[in-house]
């Protein structure tokens, strides 16, 4: 099993009796995780449930093993090795019990209280562990025990330790108001030491750096920078916190935090000494006394040593512009807000908020220099992106059965093509999907671009099905018969199968060599703009209505009717005519195309991704499963609600609509299977047995036309019989009835060595200098619709984009 049941008790209290301490009162809930869960996500989960913030409390997390008949433990749980031996002791050594695991809440907070929050065990062997974990002797211990702190360290040698009433001191000093500091390490507070430092000394700071790491959430080592840069960015009361004692998690962390200091608290500082072990920064200004000193605690955490926050600089040396507002301050304090792929947010928006926020004016540039960063940090680098591709592939497999995805690179590993398509996508077309499928590719705006390849089919409900994705670097011959033959291999050969598609002559070169059996229809939109393009026809050129009746007819002299109009002008007849009337008129075409006319299902996934193809390939992939995993548990919710028989938004509206018009129709029975419908405009000839009908709606799209219904209503029929399945409630709850699953993160990601020792290096493309355009150029011939804003009228975008200043109405005066 992949995953485990954790019963949670919360809200109840620790109650200590007869030397016995239990968990009584609270609530329990229950919860499912991942045997490779993190001590660090399962904290997360615990805070969710709990309903508190991880940053203002700290959670004590605890289990009980039975040690004999008569005697139980309680174990905490700190890190990784004990979230491990708990679901171990969970699963292996009580299977048929429960351990639940008991929440208690501590307060939460940076302290210099070394002494008091350090508890370390007598026992040597445990030392390099862990120190929280919890070691009980008599019972069960209700509390945290272990000796004091200065047991472990041998002070021989070192001057001025002596024992006091409350505690050891060190020259007048409790120990536990600042932590032991070697001879080289100079104080601010009254702690007397020995000039050079001794072989005792020595001792001391190797006992400290041995502990460094195993101790870092006893000591409250700040390791929250992130969150410390956002506070500030958001906050007006922020405080930097910095006091002697406070620990950082590295040198850059401590560097981060002095900067955000300055900034916040409008002064400048430079450095005086900075080397692997030590860290001393003053004003920048040399007679104000500020000063901070930092030393090397453990092998890579920073400790606070002497710091004195009085500031005493000359007001006439402050200005608007701040040396330590770096891109990479800034960049860490905006980049929440870039997390979402759909974030609009402009360089020009990062001055704004800077100067509203930190009161310092920055430079286009250094904004720019700010995202970008922002940008790595949240998403990597492009070129990681590509290295991590197949291992992503792999897990994708795993936890989609059935789904395909190749990556074929050159002889040097270079990146080439991609393809990939969903399992559930694939299951879902093959059984309840109409066969016709619309193919284009759009240009990806990311480093490398390429080109984004999208096969897209429609549901019964009308609504965009993805079956296939990839991605290339150009539309060519080669891009395009890799990317049919993939598509090919994932849902082999589908009878009565019709591909729509723009005037790509590469998709005319091949796509017969892969489904020879297949039909191939244009989209009569790209045909049209094709048309306005060659000929320069004007916009409401009565040529082009011509051509979009005659395309969308369904019969034959329906189309003739309205393509005689256009032969009045030789050269578009013959144009068209060239093009082949089978491709993009419903009434000449060979196969089915049911009301599937245009490449739009296709244009419109391009749209929904229009942000997403900014990304490197890695996210964009990402963005695109949980686009689909959104997408499918949507919609099958929305059709396990839906009670009509067929599809409400298609199916049941178009019956609906043609009811109307076929209650005023009558019915003349010719025998017992033939009867002619008399429409006062266009009669109707259906044939019950061979589900015919003479307008040919009804063979075309599957659907009963205003005819049939009108004879099911004199015959007292179920209409609904008539349709086919591919518009019924059930066929489209079948095609969503597979869960996509996104996947995980990487921490928790089980790959294969042959996997891991693949190869894929970013396509070997030149990258041009300057802005990557991000706008889409217009077809030729396309009409250009122009957004009007609703909030300010103006032109260009929409409300959601809006960032004019709007005035406020005009209101009465008050009295």
């Amino acid at each position: 099993m992949d995953t485990i049941a954790i019963l949670v008790c919360y809200n109840g209290k620790w109650v200590t009796s007869k030397k016995m301490c239990t968990y009584e009162g609270g609530d329990t809930k229950g919860i499912i995780v991942s045997r490779n869960i993190t001590f660090g996500e399962l904290l997360e989960r615990v805070h969710k449930i709990v309903n508190t913030d991880n940053r203002e409390v700290k959670l004590c997390l605890k289990f009980l093993v039975s040690i004999s008949s008569n005697e139980c433990k309680h174990i905490k749980i700190e890190d990784n090795d004990d979230v491990k031996f708990f679901i171990k002791y969970s699963c292996d050594v009580i299977p048929s019990k429960v351990a639940p695991l008991l929440v208690s809440i501590e307060d939460k907070g940076v302290t210099n209280v070394v002494g008091d929050r350090m508890h370390i065990t007598t026992d040597m062997s445990r030392m390099a562990c862990s120190s929280n974990a919890i070691v009980e002797s008599n019972g069960d211990v209700h509390g945290d025990f272990g000796t004091q702190y200065l047991d472990m360290i041998d002070f021989t040698g070192v001057e001025g330790v002596h024992s006091g009433d409350n505690g050891t001191e060190m020259n007048g000093l409790q120990m536990h108001s600042a932590p032991p500091i070697l001879a080289h390490l100079e104080t601010f507070s009254q702690v007397g030491v020995v000039g050079s430092e001794t072989t005792s000394e020595r001792s001391i700071r190797h006992n400290w750096r041995q502990m460094g790491e195993q101790n870092v959430h006893n000591l409250g080592i700040v390791n929250e920078e992130e969150e410390d840069i956002e506070s500030a960015y958001s906050r007006n009361n922020w405080d930097p916190k910095l006091e002697v004692g406070k620990i950082f998690s590295s040198k850059e962390a401590l560097s981060n935090k002095l900067q955000l200091a300055a900034v916040r608290g409008h002064f400048e500082f430079k450095v005086k000494q900075s080397c692997k072990s030590r860290l001393v920064v003053v004003c920048s200004q040399g007679s104000c006394p500020w000063r901070l000193r930092a030393s090397s605690y453990g092998e890579k955490n920073f400790m606070i040593v002497k710091y004195n926050p009085v500031h005493e600089c000359d007001m006439s040396f402050i200005h608007d512009k701040h040396r330590h507002a770096s891109a990479k301050l800034v960049g860490n304090a905006v980049k929440r807000k870039l997390k979402d792929s759909r974030t609009i947010y402009t360089p020009s928006d990062i001055i704004r908020d800077v100067k509203q926020n930190f009161g310092v004016t920055i430079n286009y540039c250094k904004a720019w220099r700010s995202r970008e960063l922002a940008l790595m940090s949240t998403r990597g680098s492009v070129e990681e992106a590509y290295s991590l591709l197949p291992a992503y592939c792999h897990e994708l497999e795993r936890v989609n059965s059935g789904t395909r995805t190749y990556i074929h690179t050159d002889e040097n590993n270079h990146f080439l093509y991609f393809f990939m398509a969903v399992g559930a996508c694939i299951r879902g077309f093959q059984s309840s999907m109409r066969p016709v499928i619309a193919v284009d590719a759009t240009h990806l705006k990311c480093k490398y671009k390429g080109v984004l390849f999208v096969a897209n089919a429609f549901d019964g409900n009308r609504n965009i099905y993805p079956l296939a994705f990839g991605i290339g670097d150009l539309e060519t011959d080669a891009s395009w018969h890799w990317f049919f033959s993939k598509l090919h291999e994932a849902i082999g050969e589908c009878p009565n199968l019709v591909i729509i598609s723009d005037r790509n002559i590469s998709i005319e070169n091949v796509w017969h060599n892969i489904f020879p059996t297949a039909q191939h229809g244009i989209c009569f939109y790209h045909m049209k703009g094709n048309m306005k393009r060659t000929f320069k026809l004007k916009k409401r050129d009565k040529l082009l209505l011509y051509f979009e009746q005659a395309a969308k007819s369904y019969g034959i002299a329906e189309f003739d009717r309205h393509f005689h109009k256009i032969k009045g002008n030789d050269e578009v007849a013959q144009y068209l005519e060239s093009a082949g009337l089978h491709k993009w008129s419903r009434a000449h075409m060979d196969g089915r195309r049911y009301n599937v006319m245009t490449t739009n299902i296709a244009e419109s996934i391009n749209s929904v991704l229009r942000f997403a193809r900014m990304l490197p390939v890695l996210h964009l992939i990402d963005e695109i499963i949980n686009l689909l995993v959104k997408w499918f548990s949507k919609r099958r919710d929305f059709a396990l609600k839906c009670t009509s028989t067929l599809c409400p938004d298609f199916g049941e509206k178009k019956l609906r609509r043609r009811l109307e018009c076929a209650s005023r129709m009558n019915v003349v029975k010719l025998n017992h299977v033939e009867y002619n419908v008399v429409d006062g405009d266009m009669d109707g000839h259906v044939h019950l047995t061979n589900n015919t009908c003479s307008c040919r709606k009804f063979q075309l799209e599957q659907l009963p036309c205003k005819h049939v219904v009108a004879v099911c209503r004199f015959l007292k029929l179920n209409v609904y019989s008539m349709a086919s399945r591919y518009y019924t409630r059930n066929t489209w709850l079948d095609a969503y009835s597979d869960t996509i699953y996104p996947v995980q993160p990487q921490e928790l990601w089980v790959i294969p060595e042959d996997v891991q020792s693949r190869v894929v290096r970013p396509p070997n493309a030149k990258v041009m200098p300057g802005r990557r355009k991000k706008l889409r150029i217009p077809s030729q011939g396309e009409d250009i619709i122009r957004r009007k804003c609703s909030r300010c009228s103006g032109t260009g975008h929409n409300k959601s984009t809006c960032k004019n200043n709007v005035p406020l109405p005009n209101v009465g005066h008050v009295l």
